[in-house]
């Protein structure tokens, strides 16, 4: 009876294929959740752009978007605009510019976090408009105030503890208590009366 070698082949290398084959997809699944969790919190804190998870986020992308063999345009798309987002962010006006200039340079910013974002959306599946994430934040006016009073209150530490900016001091009053004024009072009386009212002179008195 002839020995069907193919059979044989893929009794053998049917298990080990199976394998592969499901490692490949983990290793797969792994990668695109790892590229959703990026993403999430990109969205989540696209209004708090000094966030940690939202800094962190940012320095996973060169690792977690390397291009890939399947979509390799996709992912190159996503690593330009990240690279346009942060020669931006590295090129930032000087504290002491002025407003205009610090506007023009917010404004790209929020352009270039829009185009990466979009990129990252098509990258991980989902489908957001433009407008969707540029205008869709909810951010409330509470949050802003707070986060602007911490931002005032470090940037006054910082002054201080720099020597840019003094302690202002004011001293009302001291703490005296009644008797403590009497006895000064009277021992000022006292030294008073040991000097003549006309000549000015120190009385000295003989003791036998």
């Amino acid at each position: 009876m002839p020995v069907e070698w193919w059979v044989v082949f893929a009794t053998l290398a049917g298990p080990v294929l199976a394998v592969q084959t499901q490692k490949f997809i983990e290793k797969a699944s792994d990668r695109k959740n790892r590229r959703q969790r990026i993403f999430i919190a990109l969205m989540a804190n696209r209004a708090t752009r000094i966030n940690d998870d939202f800094v962190r986020a940012l320095n996973l992308i060169d690792i977690e978007f390397l291009p890939s063999r399947l979509f390799r345009a996709r992912d190159e798309a996503v690593i330009n605009s990240w690279h346009e987002l942060l020669g931006v962010y590295n090129t930032g006006p000087e504290a002491d510019e002025e407003i205009a200039i610090k506007a023009a340079w917010n404004q790209r910013v929020e352009d270039k976090l829009v185009e990466l974002l979009a990129m990252m959306a098509k990258a991980v599946g989902y489908s957001l408009t433009r407008e969707q994430l540029r205008r869709g934040i909810y951010h409330p006016l509470g949050a802003v105030e707070r986060e602007q009073a911490i931002l005032t209150i470090l940037d006054g530490l910082r002054k201080t503890f720099t020597g840019q900016s003094p302690i202002p001091m004011a001293i009302k009053e001291f703490p005296v208590s009644p008797e403590l004024a009497a006895a000064q009072a009277d021992l000022a009386r006292k030294a008073a009366s040991a000097y003549d009212e006309k000549s000015g002179a120190l009385r000295i008195k003989e003791v036998e």
